[in-house]
């Protein structure tokens, strides 16, 4: 049989089991107005950079604080952009957008010479025989040469004129390294990057 006077207890005691906060009404996010002017810098990369805006002292976070309006520019100069403010920011902005001479010559390896590097050569392999890798290094500027840092790693690593690499048989473990000379252009200055082979 049906027990009203149990059910009403039952009931009552889930009610107070709940917490008071529940029915509290969600206080409302106060949003930060963008708008006016920013103006923020980077060197010459030849591609997108992440944009670093700050205001109010917190830097912003592209894609969850603020959008850009358009295409990012990744040539040298001044330009004008347009930011959408998201998330806790509402409003546009615009940003005074300069690029730099990059103080290091720019380059890019070779998508399977890269992962090959990161992942590195055991000298267990290389015990008994040696290895070539080729570096196929691409810049604006003319690579005028590479060369391998140090009297021990020249030991163990031979580099030729167009970059092929040579780990020598019994090469011990270490990081050793390749610098290529760059030439300038007028997006960066001529310099060195080194290249970085570890053998584990």
């Amino acid at each position: 049989m049906f027990n009203m006077k149990k059910a009403m207890a039952v009931a009552m005691t889930v009610a107070l089991m709940v917490p008071s906060t529940a029915f509290a009404a969600t206080p409302s996010v106060q949003k930060t107005q963008l708008g006016g002017n920013y103006s923020i810098s980077s060197q010459y990369t030849g591609q997108d950079s992440v944009l670093k805006i700050t205001v109010n002292g917190k830097e912003l976070v592209e894609g969850t604080d603020f959008v850009l309006v358009g295409e990012q520019p990744t040539a040298l100069g001044t330009h004008k952009l347009q930011i959408k403010g998201t998330g806790l920011y509402v409003g546009d902005a615009t940003i005074t957008y300069t690029i730099t001479k990059a103080d290091k010559p720019v380059y890019k390896l070779n998508k399977k010479t890269e992962k090959k590097l990161a992942k590195g050569f055991k000298a267990k392999k290389l015990k008994k025989k040696s290895m070539k890798i080729k570096l196929k290094v691409k810049s604006d500027g003319k690579v005028k040469g590479f060369k391998v840092k140090g009297k021990k790693a020249k030991k163990w690593i031979k580099v030729s004129k167009k970059g092929v690499v040579t780990l020598m048989k019994g090469i011990k473990k270490g990081t050793y390294k390749i610098r290529v000379q760059i030439k300038g252009t007028k997006n960066f200055k001529k310099g060195y990057q080194t290249i970085k082979i570890v053998v584990k």
